[in-house]
């Protein structure tokens, strides 16, 4: 009965969808790290860098393209967030814990408006098609600083 309070099922989509996604970014987090060359991390300590600075001066700027990685997939994936509020709250609350997925397919099944739904689906596609370029631009932005 917990999840038929507007309030707390907001929540619990967001929590459990915050679970479901660590794993994988942690694993592709782990990946670009064990890809930077230890060689760089012991000139540091030569130099007399803190760990600090190391993280600071070496790991992040190289982490730059992982991060931008698991952004995009983060927003993308969030965004398509259908099934697990399907699942959770069986798609009840358009109005708490809808995503534009739901709203397409709501579109699809009450009203038989196919040809809206399409159009809706392409502005969806589109909109996050932007958004990771912005991302990407962003990223490419914070490399050269």
């Amino acid at each position: 009965s917990w999840l038929n309070d507007p309030k707390i099922a907001i929540t619990t989509v967001a929590l459990v969808h915050s679970w479901k996604g660590c794993g994988w970014a942690f694993l592709i987090f782990l990946a670009g790290l064990q890809t930077i060359p230890k060689e760089l991390y012991e000139a540091a300590r030569v130099d007399g860098a803190s760990a600090w600075d190391c993280f600071k001066k070496i790991a992040i700027p190289m982490m730059v393209p992982v991060i931008v990685l698991v952004a995009i997939l983060t927003v993308l994936g969030t965004m398509q967030a259908f099934a697990l509020i399907l699942g959770l709250v069986g798609g009840e609350f358009a109005g708490h814990t809808s995503v534009p997925v739901l709203r397409i397919l709501a579109v699809m099944r009450d009203s038989s408006r196919f040809g809206y739904a399409c159009a809706q689906a392409m502005m969806f596609g589109l909109m996050l098609v932007v958004v990771s370029f912005i991302q990407l631009r962003i990223s490419n932005q914070l490399k050269k600083a």
